[in-house]
């Protein structure tokens, strides 16, 4: 696995995020490493996050591009602490690992990023910035920045058929009938995102803010990991290929040939 560690130096614009998005990408597609998946579709949503910022999308822009970049330092934090193998969240590890043994399709890859970076990362990127900014317990504050939460909610559900598309175009061919082989189920990309960023992670922005002790704090942390994990198992066990477990072993195959 090639290293694309990030210098010390943290970017703090969102320009500046996706100049090192799309190194990181190129590096990746070079030498052939499975991260370059999740990595493609988190450059595409990020770009799309760029332009709804320009076009004032959010009722808070620059509140928004904070979080936006934040949010970024977590991946490339965890990318750091899994290429110098010391701890990084438990999703994380199991998503680069998963990627590492080229056992996976694509969809997998990208799912697996995503429920890390997404269930995993944006309660704590939220929750840290709702503190730092002194936004907790004001009801009305609180109000208008799940407002733009809940927007980006709407731009991830706009790209569900883009990201597809794009898998589709780079990695797995084939993506574009995996509803008529598999049919319609609760690990599609789309009810993925339907099923969990739309609700889980304000719930659980809301229940790290609400704790009483630094005991608490970290308990509810760990369950939020406990249950990004979980969920990172169930992709990495994919229960569509169960009915067909001669596609699942052909994984390695399928995907020499950019077909799943």
């Amino acid at each position: 696995m090639k290293s694309i560690s990030t210098p010390e130096k943290q970017v703090e614009t969102l320009e500046e995020v996706i100049e090192l998005m799309t190194e990181h990408l190129h590096a990746l597609q070079r030498t052939g490493d499975y991260r370059a998946v999740f990595q493609h579709v988190y450059l595409l949503m990020t770009r799309e996050m760029q332009l709804r910022l320009e076009s004032g999308f959010f009722e808070d822009s620059i509140w928004m591009e904070r979080v936006l970049v934040r949010f970024a330092h977590y991946y490339f934090s965890a990318v750091n602490a899994y290429e110098a193998d010391i701890s990084c969240a438990p999703a994380w590890k199991l998503a680069f690992q998963i990627a590492e043994e080229k056992q996976s399709f694509a969809l997998q890859d990208a799912l697996l990023g995503i429920n890390a970076h997404i269930n995993r990362d944006l309660p704590m990127v939220l929750h840290k910035i709702l503190i730092e900014d002194h936004t907790w317990p004001n009801a009305r504050l609180m109000l208008h920045r799940r407002r733009d939460h809940e927007r980006i909610n709407d731009v991830l559900g706009d790209l569900v058929d883009i990201v597809q598309d794009e898998l589709a175009k780079h990695y797995a061919r084939l993506l574009r009938w995996v509803d008529v082989l598999m049919g319609r189920n609760d690990e599609t990309l789309s009810s993925f995102f339907m099923a969990n960023c739309r609700t889980n992670v304000w719930y659980n922005v809301e229940l790290l803010l609400d704790v009483s002790s630094e005991t608490e704090f970290q308990n509810q942390q760990e369950r939020i990991d406990e249950e990004a994990y979980r969920i990172g198992l169930q992709i990495a066990d994919y229960s569509p290929f169960s009915k067909h477990r001669f596609i699942k072993n052909l994984a390695p195959f399928m995907r020499r040939y950019h077909w799943f």
